[in-house]
């Protein structure tokens, strides 16, 4: 017997108290759902990139480093096109659009042809001919600045740690609207972060409804019962209020990730519905009264529901040892949620119940004849042809095992974006015309002060590594401090194009970097030099988005460093692209300790429930083997585990 303070005890005793005192249950619950409703206000949207950073990754401090001395990589680039960027009319919408843009708050500096023009001719009033001939020996410009055919131009807008993105680009695209007759766009990583926060947004607002109209056709289709359509709703709509209330409460956003966890919640939520509507019916057939009815049916789905929940938070609740923080929240959410779910069905649900009248006669549901002759002749199978089903289960499991091994781990923020949208077309379209739009930094330090200051020869090595690094693929424009002092020498030289080179003596070469400060101000210098001359940074436009690529790049410029500079100078390849892309090869050991984790749990509680090992290891094994097939069938497809599909197998065990 069951001691008098045993779970199935106290539980008897609530669904007692629940069924006898509806009113006041479902007023009890009102209250509570009130209180998180008021949090929803709250919330907001923000996906970006960094959303997939882990703060503690070498990588990642490595980059975090580079900013503080060096500064923001944040750009934006504006994209123009007319027929002949030197036209006067054209020339000088492109000056009003950067003129506009050096205004935006949050932006630092704008680096265009309207800026340079001001800088090399020093004041004067040079017609755009003579202008575009002054520029044409410098391939500094060439890809950068201005297209080879003089279609196309770029304006690269520099942005504050601080600055609004939200507001900077909204004032962009005003900018642009207002450039007719010239076309154009705007590109960058917060670009695209700020695509991934509107069609994340449109998704949140579009998917859960049509989920659960859905759920509501296949509950309605197989019930046909007003009570089994409106309970399971009503309960999974309610545990998305107290979750979404639990997130306007604590601050955390709606982003890429958790906007999953409705339509998580809605189908999980369906699916222990089903059970518990399907019990109910069975109950209600010869229950005496509609309390008696609830009070059967619970005290029978009870402990199912409560396992099946447990497990559930159990495999999504593993994703909390990933350390990409919008897992995190993916997961820690999803728990709430999960959790929120089982105390409606649990208290809310009999107590409904209890209130609705007993159906008097079950209405027979939809058939699926086709389905159901299907699954007669698996369990056929699988019970009297063992000799053909466990070969074959045997075959299938080794099959998709060696896709394992195929599978790699990606993440491209371009690829979330449907071909035809636009941040995909610009992305393709900057580094035809120009070069790409996603930055990646070549930090060398000598640790010698003044290294990078009086001697040519250190910055010959730093212009022979740009234009080693010009033809790696993926590589579109390499910029460094060198580049732009051989901009001042040829400037103050008088545009001689033989003067396009470092100075040769160290007077000159000191000469160019104090005027340089003059010419260029000393803020575009800090992005590439430090203030003691001892590091410097070659700044590459790349059209990489995958993180494999930027991981394989980094590391073929790093093999070059030490092979071309001495043992003594030290260097970094960083950039939030290979932040994000270091983080994301964690995802494939973050999913071997989350599924070790929830096959574990799965184990031990099947073993206390069953006290036999047999059964928690048949229990293991069914929830391995799907995720076996599903991560296998990704493999031999060629389907990248990225940070949304790697959230698959956690929710399916």
């Amino acid at each position: 017997m069951p001691g008098p303070f045993s779970i199935s005890s106290f539980y008897r005793a609530l669904l007692r108290w629940i069924i006898y005192r509806p009113r006041t249950v479902i007023v009890l619950i009102a209250l509570v759902s009130l209180f998180f409703a008021a949090f929803i206000p709250r919330l907001f949207f923000k996906s970006a990139i960094t959303d997939f950073m882990i703060e503690d990754l070498p990588e990642t401090r490595q980059y975090r480093t580079f900013q503080k001395l060096f500064g923001s990589d944040d750009l934006i680039r504006i994209v123009l096109k007319a027929d002949d960027i030197f036209d006067p009319g054209a020339f000088a919408q492109v000056r009003r659009v950067s003129e506009g843009a050096a205004g935006i708050p949050g932006v630092d500096r704008v680096i265009g042809l309207p800026e340079i023009r001001e800088t090399v001719e020093l004041g004067g009033e040079a017609d755009l001919d003579a202008f575009a001939d002054l520029i044409e020996p410098v391939t500094l410009f060439r890809r950068n600045l201005i297209s080879e055919d003089r279609r196309t131009t770029a304006l690269n807008l520099v942005l504050s740690p601080d600055a609004d993105h939200e507001a900077v680009i909204r004032a962009v695209s005003d900018l642009i609207a207002d450039a007719a007759p010239l076309s154009g766009y705007g590109i960058g990583m917060p670009v695209v972060s700020r695509a991934l926060e509107t069609f994340s947004r449109k998704d949140f607002l579009r998917l859960p409804p049509v989920c659960f109209l859905v759920i509501a056709l296949l509950l309605y289709g197989l019930f046909r019962n007003r009570v089994c359509l409106i309970l399971p709703v009503l309960c999974v709509a309610l545990s998305l209020v107290w979750t979404f209330g639990a997130m306007g409460m604590s601050g955390t956003p709606l982003s890429m990730l958790t906007m999953i966890v409705p339509v998580f919640l809605i189908a999980v939520g369906a699916a222990y519905s089903l059970y518990i509507c399907s019990e109910y019916l069975r109950q209600a057939r010869t229950a005496p009264s509609p309390a008696e009815c609830a009070f059967s049916t619970f005290m029978t789905m009870s402990l199912p529901t409560v396992l099946a929940v447990f497990t559930t938070a159990v495999g999504v609740g593993s994703l909390l040892v990933n350390r990409i923080p919008a897992i995190q929240a993916f997961a820690a959410f999803s728990c709430i949620g999960i959790i929120s779910l089982l105390i409606l069905l649990l208290i809310l649900f009999p107590a409904a119940l209890a209130l609705a009248p007993l159906p008097a006669e079950r209405k027979e549901g939809l058939r699926f004849r086709t389905a159901d002759r299907i699954l007669k002749r698996l369990v056929h199978i699988n019970l009297y042809k063992q000799r053909v089903a466990l070969p074959a289960l045997l075959a299938v499991l080794l099959l998709c095992g060696l896709g394992i091994f195929r599978l790699q781990a990606e993440t491209n923020p371009i690829d979330y974006f449907e071909s035809g949208t636009e941040v995909r077309r610009h992305f393709r379209d900057i580094h035809r015309e120009l070069s790409g739009s996603f930055p990646l930094n070549v930090a060398v330090d000598s640790d010698q002060p003044d290294f990078f200051f009086d001697t040519p020869e250190h910055l010959e090595a730093i212009l022979r590594l740009a234009r080693f690094l010009e033809t790696l693929p993926g590589v579109d424009k390499a910029v460094s401090y060198a580049d732009y002092l051989k901009l001042v020498n040829y400037t103050l030289n008088e545009f001689d194009p033989a003067a396009y080179r470092i100075p040769e003596e160290g007077w000159e070469l000191r000469m160019a970097v104090n005027n340089a400060k003059t010419l260029l101000g000393e803020d575009l210098l800090s992005r590439f030099i430090s203030p003691d001359f001892s590091q410097t940074t070659v700044l590459l436009f790349t059209h990489i988005a995958s993180s494999r690529k930027f991981l394989e790049t980094r590391d073929a410029i790093l093999d070059h460093l030490r092979h071309t500079f001495p043992p003594s100078m030290t260097w970094d390849v960083t950039g939030i692209g290979v932040a994000v892309s270091a983080s994301s090869q964690l995802l494939v050991s973050g999913q071997v300790r989350s599924l070790g984790l929830t096959l574990s749990a799965v184990f031990v509680i099947l073993f206390f429930l069953f006290l036999s090992g047999r059964v928690g290891l048949v229990g293991v094994a069914t929830c391995a083997f799907p995720i076996v097939v599903n991560f296998g069938v990704m493999g031999w497809l060629g389907i990248r585990l990225s940070v949304a599909t790697s959230l698959i197998a956690s929710i399916a065990t």
